[in-house]
């Protein structure tokens, strides 16, 4: 299996809300704070996806906990890992949608 992390459309754009959010709410520096965290996050993913649990069994989606504020949802495909959701855990969680 190849390690390679793929993004989808949804998560990048949850992403983008997120550091639009950080920014205007607190600034470049805690911004860039969390884009550290999420590419030090990834990397982990990346390395040992398996280390994070089973969320949904049927679809075999990960949960990983980047933060008490953020997680992020994915699911190891055979060619890669794609990263479906970047979400905010302060949310409702029946917002949370992860289709494949």
């Amino acid at each position: 299996m190849a390690n390679v992390l793929k993004w989808t459309d949804r998560a990048l754009e949850e992403y983008d809300k997120l550091l639009a959010y950080l920014y205007s709410e607190w600034g470049e520096e805690i911004m860039l704070r969390v884009v550290l965290e999420v590419e030090k996050t990834t990397l982990c993913i990346q390395k040992s996806p398996e280390q994070f649990p089973v969320v949904l069994k049927r679809r075999n989606v990960r949960r990983c906990v980047m933060s008490p504020q953020t997680s992020i949802f994915f699911k190891v495909k055979t060619e890669y890992i794609e990263i479906s959701s970047v979400f905010d855990n302060r949310q409702n969680p029946r917002k949370r949608k992860l289709y494949w």
